[in-house]
């Protein structure tokens, strides 16, 4: 039976970029306009709130210890104190950082958007393990919702603003993506899609931004099913829980006014999926 649960009283303006850390049982995940992140047990113990001075799209753990962010000019390293120290320092003060996943090698892949999201400016960079940064797809406008399958033959994203989601052939080593189809189209539906994951049995569940739900679809861009969520822009997931059974979703409050309820912005767990996911891969520069 599917029972879904709001973990804490956190409330985030944009609440994005889920991660869950199974070495010491930790979520983890940001407030972009918010300026801030927070980490807490899954257990509902120690809740601790940073804060940050732009605006922050996404935060990961790292091999060695402390974490590594997506963040407003482009990638910094993060410790458990406020603020952070810039490692790469690239995008331009029209643009900002948004969702951001760690592949198997331990290599960070992060979109950048406009921040206005003007068309044909969003960009797709991995951040290698060195901290040298390469840009590996273009002329996109809201790039979000990374996944790889389960040999990393496929990379699939989501363009938040294009109401789109993409499929590629993946060369793993190279970085290199050919051969792109249009997998789903969401123009016609209510919301646009955003932060996305995948399962061990090989299904993408994607947050509906606008929608009140997640939509869970095979490789092959078929829906099979969908996850009716207490908030109206469910933001991002990913599996978490000591077997992977159990999905991590955040939300967002942005621009809602008074059509806000009492839990949008919050983060919220959900259990009873029937399907399970791998811990969050973690940084490895």
């Amino acid at each position: 039976m599917l029972a879904i649960n709001q973990l804490n009283e956190i409330i985030c303006d944009t609440g994005e970029g889920p991660n869950w850390d199974r070495d010491s049982s930790t979520i983890s995940w940001v407030d972009i306009s918010g300026k801030s992140w927070h980490e807490q047990n899954i257990d509902g113990s120690n809740l601790i709130s940073h804060k940050v001075p732009g605006e922050i799209g996404a935060i990961v753990k790292r091999r060695t210890s402390g974490y590594f962010a997506a963040v407003e000019e482009g990638f910094a390293e993060i410790n458990k104190s406020d603020g952070y120290a810039l490692t790469n320092n690239f995008l331009t003060p029209a643009e900002r950082m948004n969702d951001a996943k760690v592949d198997s090698a331990g290599r960070l892949w992060a979109g950048s958007c406009n921040k206005d999201f003007k068309s044909g400016h969003g960009r797709l960079h991995v951040l290698m393990q060195d901290l040298t940064v390469k840009t590996i797809v273009t002329d996109m406008t809201l790039p979000n919702g990374l996944a790889w399958n389960s040999d990393n033959s496929e990379f699939f994203h989501v363009d938040s603003i294009e109401k789109k989601l993409w499929k590629y052939e993946l060369d793993f080593d190279n970085l290199k993506l050919q051969n792109r189809i249009l997998l789903v189209d969401f123009a016609e539906s209510k919301g646009a899609p955003d932060g996305m994951c995948i399962s061990n049995e090989s299904y993408l569940i994607i947050a509906i931004w606008g929608g009140s739900r997640l939509e869970i679809y095979d490789l092959s861009g078929r829906k099979i099913s969908q996850i009716d969520m207490p908030v109206l822009q469910p933001s991002s997931c990913t599996f978490a829980g000591e077997n992977g059974e159990r999905l991590i979703v955040t939300s967002a409050r942005k621009q809602l006014g008074e059509r806000a309820n009492s839990q949008d912005g919050a983060i919220f767990i959900v259990d009873g999926v029937g399907l399970t996911g791998n811990p969050s891969e973690k940084f490895g520069g």
